[in-house]
């Protein structure tokens, strides 16, 4: 699918959600919105994940392999 960004009003009837939901899920992150003057545009499709979404699903694996890491030296140590 094709990278395509999308008025706010064509995302709540593709979706058929509201305007207050919508919003909350630009907010949220959930989806990737651009606001341009008043006006805002959702971004659809592509396979392409907004840099905010990156960075944070990046940190969040760091955490992991930290934990696990810890997990295991915390297990070694107990043999």
């Amino acid at each position: 699918m094709e990278e395509e960004w999308i008025s706010l009003n064509e995302f709540m009837r593709r979706k058929n959600i509201g305007h207050d939901v919508a919003l909350q899920m630009i907010y949220n992150g959930d989806v990737e919105g651009k606001k341009y003057g008043s006006r805002w545009k959702i971004k659809i499709g592509g396979d392409t994940v907004s840099r905010q979404v990156y960075e944070e699903e990046h940190k969040k694996r760091i955490e992991a392999e930290t934990t696990i890491k810890l997990l295991q030296n915390i297990l070694l140590e107990r043999k």
